[in-house]
C-alpha cells in the first residue's frame, strides 16, 4: 500500500492544473497527492492548498501509486536514471513529456513499467482540454481507463492503439491553440486598422469561436458544409474567403502541420 494515490514530478503550470482539476473532480483529497517541485516558494503555496509537497523527486516515485512526469522532455536524461535506481513497487508512470517515448523510459525504468503517454494541450488548465491517451504493453487496459477518466474530468480525451499518433496528432490539438492564438492576434490587428478597440473584437472573435465550434461538434454538416453555408452568392463572406483560397490557406497549414510533426519525431530521437 502506497502512502499517498498521486504524485506529480514537475508541479509546474501543467502538472498543477491536472492535479487541481482531479481533486476539484472529487477523485482524490489534496492530502492524497504528493508534488514535487524544485521551487520553495511554489511548495509553500501548494502546502497551503493542502497537498503534501517535496523537494526529492524520488520520494514521489516511491510512495505514490499513480505518478505524472510532468518535467520538461531535456529533464528526462537526468531523472529516469535515478528513478530506475529506487526500490519498491513500481507506480503506475503516466508521462505528459512531448517526445520521450516509450523505449527511452522502459530502457531506464524497465519494459515491465506500466507507462501511459499522456498528450495534453494548454486549454486543459480552463477544463477544456483535448487529450490523446496510448499505454505502453505493460500498462493493462483498467489502467488506461483509469487515467483517461481523470482527463476525462478536464475536456475531451483520445484513445490511440499506436504510440506513433502522438506525434501525428500533435498539430490538431497540442499546437493548435498557438494556431488559433496567432489567427485571432491577425483578426484584433484588422480589426484596430478599421477603428474598432481591440478589446470589443477580441471579445467577438472569441464568442464566435466559442460558437462555431459547437456548431461543428453538432457534427450535423460538415465544416465545408458550415462554410458553404455562411458564404451566400455575392456577398461579403465569399469575397473573403476566395482571398483565403487564392493565397494558399490550406496548403500553408498542411505545410506548417508536416513541419510540426517532423519536429515531434526529431524530439524523440
Amino acid at each position: 500500500m502506497k502512502d499517498y494515490r498521486f504524485g506529480v514530478l514537475g508541479a509546474g503550470n501543467m502538472g498543477t492544473a491536472i492535479v487541481e482539476g482531479a481533486v476539484r473532480a472529487g477523485l482524490f483529497r489534496p492530502d492524497e497527492a504528493l508534488l514535487f517541485n524544485r521551487s520553495a516558494e511554489k511548495r509553500d503555496k501548494n502546502r497551503e492548498k493542502g497537498y503534501a509537497v517535496t523537494d526529492d523527486y524520488t520520494k514521489v516515485y516511491t510512495t505514490c501509486e499513480t505518478v505524472l512526469l510532468a518535467v520538461k522532455p531535456q529533464n528526462f536524461d537526468e531523472i529516469l536514471p535515478v528513478l530506475a535506481a529506487c526500490q519498491g513497487e513500481k507506480p503506475l508512470v503516466v508521462s505528459i513529456a512531448a517526445g520521450v517515448t516509450f523505449a527511452k523510459m522502459e530502457a531506464a525504468l524497465g519494459a515491465d513499467t506500466a507507462i501511459i503517454r499522456v498528450m495534453p494541450n494548454t486549454p486543459l488548465m480552463l477544463g477544456e482540454g483535448a487529450t490523446q491517451l496510448v499505454k505502453n504493453a505493460a500498462a493493462a487496459a483498467e489502467q488506461l481507463a483509469q487515467v483517461r477518466a481523470l482527463f476525462d474530468t478536464m475536456g475531451v480525451t483520445v484513445v490511440f492503439e499506436q504510440e506513433r499518433m502522438l506525434n501525428e496528432v500533435i498539430p490538431y490539438a497540442g499546437s493548435a491553440p498557438a494556431y488559433l492564438y496567432m489567427f485571432a492576434d491577425a483578426m484584433v490587428q484588422s480589426a484596430v486598422r478599421h477603428g474598432i478597440s481591440g478589446d470589443d473584437a477580441l471579445t467577438l472573435f472569441c464568442q464566435t469561436m466559442i460558437g462555431s465550434a459547437r456548431m461543428m461538434l453538432q457534427r450535423d454538416k460538415t465544416p465545408a458544409e458550415l462554410i458553404k453555408a455562411v458564404c451566400s452568392p455575392g456577398g461579403t463572406t465569399i469575397e473573403a474567403m476566395r482571398v483565403l483560397e487564392e493565397r494558399g490557406l490550406y496548403g500553408i497549414l498542411a505545410e506548417a502541420n508536416d513541419k510540426c510533426i517532423a519536429r515531434a519525431y526529431e524530439l524523440g530521437k
